[in-house]
Formats: structure tokens, sequence, C-alpha cells
């Protein structure tokens, strides 16, 4: 008699799962080996916080959350039915914690754990079956650690500690035969390589010894050829040097000798090839370059003289050559330009000019052509341009229009070429958007819905409305 009793309850239950199986498939379902894909009735959907969106292909893959997979690899289309977990690579809630994604030949490379072996370097090729580990530096469940991935020319190079070493400079070729350590920096626990930066046929990168602290190192991707390039400050003390940035066969980069203060700094890959490029506030007194970005053959940069505030300047590599470009808000007050980005062979940026707050300026090197492009925050509100990327022909930021709070936008250089793309957390609210990247006739990117989470959205290149399409979340599509 107790049968018939309990029919309804199952019967209940039964719909329940049923419902819950649209929005959070089981983890015990998660992966079938024999196919390339989760079949499209147990795909997860609801992820959150997406990072590291890469192109590959027709598809872009990213790293993200879900409730019943943790931090997995995903894919997408540009579509909600074409976004897909790639691979849960750590059965299960935990994660495997993919990070680095980066492009190399036709696969995307990138630190994961499959909970057997610590974080060591992966690779996938868009599948399921082409997504694997490329080689256990650090055996077992230690961690390598892979950072800092970086193509440079037949071969993708990274940071890693194999558990012996310390963390040097390694590269591969994508398998386990190929991988090899290319640095022996002070090999021991505490060894610290950083700040990957190919320029031309060297690869410079920043590294930490016992003898000279941490300075400038070059290597051509053999240890034979990997060495010290200058003890900028002479001795165990470090130069400080950060911003490391490449044109052509050249690397610009700040540093402190230990006389001067932090100042632009230039370097051929030769001792005597390194040299401080001008000591903008002479002396022990910093001017503190900082957002080094390339615009063809000329850096550029914002610094303080201490005359005219933090402005933006610029640098051929020669003393006489290294200017202030304009006192954009004049006298000793600072306009404070960054973020900088190259677009169309000009320089775009945010800086103020102390009749309006932040706003977005261009600059083609002289003082005339550095002018205010559009006042997005009107009056004293500031616009804040910040987050800068190319995509689908245009520079795309994140920017506060003091009404639809802080939003994706979009500009061809010009005031009436400058846009609102979408109004992704309607009102006030901020989207907080980043990761731009052209797929297609559309630009995906990662913001906040408004409801505190960080999801996939896409945007239409061909104009139209200013509407965003939230990718992978289909409950919450239904309820748009």
């Amino acid at each position: 008699m107790r049968a018939p009793a309990l029919r309804p309850a199952r019967c209940r239950l039964r719909a329940l799962c049923a419902a819950l199986a649209l929005f959070v498939p089981l983890a015990a379902s998660a992966q079938d080996p024999a196919r390339d894909v989760l079949p499209e009735q147990l795909q997860p959907r609801a992820f959150v916080g997406p990072t590291g969106l890469v192109r590959l292909g027709p598809r872009v893959l990213f790293s993200a959350f879900h409730v019943t997979t943790g931090q997995e690899l995903w894919s997408s289309d540009g579509t909600t039915a074409g976004t897909v977990l790639l691979k849960d690579i750590r059965p299960g809630f935990r994660g495997a914690f993919p990070s680095w994604q980066t492009r190399f030949g036709a696969h995307v490379y990138f630190t994961a754990t499959d909970g057997e072996h610590g974080l060591e370097l992966w690779r996938s090729d868009g599948t399921a079956r082409g997504t694997q580990r490329v080689t256990d530096l650090n055996p077992g469940e230690a961690d390598a650690m892979p950072a800092e991935l970086t193509a440079w020319r037949d071969a993708l190079y990274f940071v890693a500690n194999d558990g012996r070493h310390g963390f040097q400079l390694w590269k591969t070729g994508g398998d386990a035969r190929s991988t090899r350590r290319v640095s022996s920096v002070d090999a021991g626990p505490g060894a610290v390589v950083r700040q990957l930066t190919p320029a031309g046929r060297r690869l410079f990168f920043t590294a930490t010894s016992h003898a000279h602290g941490h300075e400038l190192w070059v290597s051509e991707g053999t240890p034979e050829t990997t060495r010290l390039v200058k003890d900028i400050r002479p001795g165990a003390e470090d130069g400080n040097l950060e911003n490391l940035v490449a044109i052509g066969e050249r690397l610009w980069f700040t540093a402190s000798d230990g006389r001067h203060g932090i100042e632009l700094w230039t370097s051929d890959g030769s001792e005597a090839g390194t040299r401080m490029v001008k000591d903008i506030r002479p002396g022990e007194a910093a001017s503190r370059p900082a957002h080094l970005t390339a615009v063809g053959a000329t850096l550029y940069f914002a610094a303080e003289d201490g005359t005219h505030g933090i402005e933006l300047w610029r640098s051929d590599g020669t003393e006489a050559g290294t200017q202030l470009v304009k006192d954009i808000r004049p006298g000793a007050a600072s306009s404070v330009p960054g973020p900088l980005a190259a677009f169309g062979g000009r320089l775009y940026f945010a800086a103020t000019d102390g009749a309006t707050g932040a706003e977005l300026w261009t600059s083609d090197g002289s003082a005339a052509g550095t002018r205010l492009v559009k006042d997005l925050g009107p009056g004293a509100g500031s616009g804040s341009p910040a987050r800068f990327a190319q995509a689908g022909g245009r520079l795309w930021f994140s920017a506060n229009d003091g009404v639809h709070g802080v939003e994706p936008w979009s500009t061809d250089g010009s005031a009436a070429g400058t846009r609102l793309a979408a109004d992704v957390a309607p009102g006030p609210r901020h989207a907080m958007p980043l990761g731009f990247v052209a797929l297609g006739d559309a630009v995906l990117f990662v913001a906040d819905d408004g409801l505190g989470n960080e999801r996939l959205w896409s945007r239409s290149t061909k104009g139209g409305a200013r509407r965003a399409t939230l990718i992978g979340d289909p409950l919450r599509e239904r309820l748009r």
C-alpha cells in the first residue's frame, strides 16, 4: 500500500530534476571522451566569470566557472547554442582552473590541473579530444605553474618551476619531447624569471640572481645564448625594471641605476647598447614613465618632469628626440594620461585638461595634433575610458557617460563615430566590460549583467540599436 502513496512525490521529484537539468546538469555526465563536446541536452549553460578570451579559427576559447564543473575550458561561436563546455579537465565540481590562454600555431595553450597532476602546461585545438596536457614538468601533484606564455618564432616560451630550478625560462614546440628549460638563472627554489618580451630575433626578460638582483636578461632561444644583458644597478640591488615594450629589434623599459630615479631606458641586447634614454626629471628624483605604448616607430608614455606635472611624452630613442608632446593641463597640474592605446596610426588615451574630466584624447605626436576626441561624461564628470582593445576595425573601450554607468563604447577616431555600444547593465549600474575579441560580424566581451555576475556578451559590428546579446544563459535569455 506504500507504493501508490509515494508515486506523487516521485513524480514531483522527477519533474524537479527535469527542470533543473535545463540549467544545472549533473557533473557525472559532464564528459563523454568519445565526443568532441558534450551532447546538447547535457551542456551546462549558466556559467559565470569568463576570462582569457582567445580567438581560434571560427570560435573563441575561454575559462569560465559553472557550479557543477568548477572553472574549466569553454568554447563559443558567438551564440548560446554554440557555447559549450569544451572539456571537463578535472571531473567534478573542483575545476581545472585554466589560465594564461595563448594562441600558438593551430592551438591555444594554457595552464591547468586535472587533479592528478598539478598546474601544468596544456593545449587545445578546439575539440575535447585535442585538449591534452603537454607535459608534467613538476612530476606528480606538485605544481609547475606555467605562466607568461609567449609565442615567439617557432616555439612557445613560458616561465615554470620543475621543483628543482625555481621559476626559469622554458620553451616547447607543442609536445613533451620538444619541451626544455632554456635558462638557469641562479637555479634553485628562489629563482624568478618574468616579463617575457620578444624583440626581433631576441627574447628579453627580467630575472633575479644573487649577484645582480633583478635585472635585464636576453635569449635567442638556447641555454648558450641566454645571458645577463647589463647589471643596471650594480651589485645585488634590483634595477626595478618594469614596463618592457618592443619596437623592432629594440627594447624599451623603465629602470633605476641607483644614481637616477626611475627613468626611460632602452636596449639592443648588448651591454654597451643598454642605456638610459633621458633623465627626464634630473637627479635622484624619478619621472616614473608609465603606460609605455608603441605607435609605429615612436614610443609614447606618461611622465613627470617636475615642471609640467604628469603629461604625455614621446621618444625616438635619442635624448633630443625624447620630448613632451603637449602640456594638456597647463602648468604644474597633471593631465595624467593613461591608459594608452595604438589605433589607426595614432595614439588614443584618457586625460583631463582641467575643464573636462578624464576623457578620450588622441595624438599624432605633435602638440597641434593632440586633441580631445569626445567629452563622454559632459562637464566636470569623467568618462574615464579604459581597457582599450582593437576589434572589428574599431577601438573598443569601457567608459561612463554619467547616465549609463561603465559600459562598452567604440570609436573610429572621430567624435561622431565615438558611441555607446550597449547598455548591458541598464541605467546607472556598471557593466565594467573588458576582453573585447572580434568574431565574425560581432565583438565578444565580458561584462557584469547588473546582477553581480560577469557573463559573456556579443555585440554586432554592423551598427543598429545599442544592444548586446547575452551568451550561454538560457534562463536569462528567456527573461530578457
